[in-house]
């Protein structure tokens, strides 16, 4: 049942009606069809009209739904990523690579971005000893 909520949803946002869709996955989690896969969808939703505190909200559902799906860890390491808040980057890229059930891909992704989350971050820390990149 929930692919039909997928499915529409995906209907919406292609027609530009991204409000619409975030509505109707929103109705289908009141009407008890929440699942990881719409969470995950609403995250993505949220985070493309730049409502990040929602994208969180919903990747930590997604997290709270299937313990064992690293995918929504990926996904807030990504946003964290472009804010270059490195050592929380590193936590949840870290986190993902150890829940796994990530497919080649998203795993090559995740590798990739913590690399990089790891080698900026301990440049910050030699640049700024004791200080944190939290408040950035």
């Amino acid at each position: 049942m929930f692919m039909d909520w997928l499915e529409q949803a995906h209907q919406l946002a292609a027609q530009g009606r991204v409000g619409a869709a975030i509505a109707h996955l929103e109705q289908a989690v009141a009407l008890g069809q929440e699942s990881p896969d719409i969470c995950k969808e609403l995250a993505k939703l949220c985070l493309a009209v730049n409502e990040v505190r929602a994208f969180t909200n919903y990747c930590h559902e997604a997290m709270r739904l299937d313990p064992a799906d690293g995918e929504p860890y990926l996904m807030i390491g990504r946003v964290l990523s472009a804010r270059k808040r490195w050592g929380e980057v590193v936590e949840a890229l870290e986190a993902a690579l150890r829940i796994g059930a990530l497919n080649p891909a998203h795993r090559a992704e995740a590798e990739s971005l913590l690399a990089t989350a790891r080698a900026e971050h301990a440049e910050w820390q030699r640049l700024h000893p004791g200080a944190s990149n939290l408040w950035l």
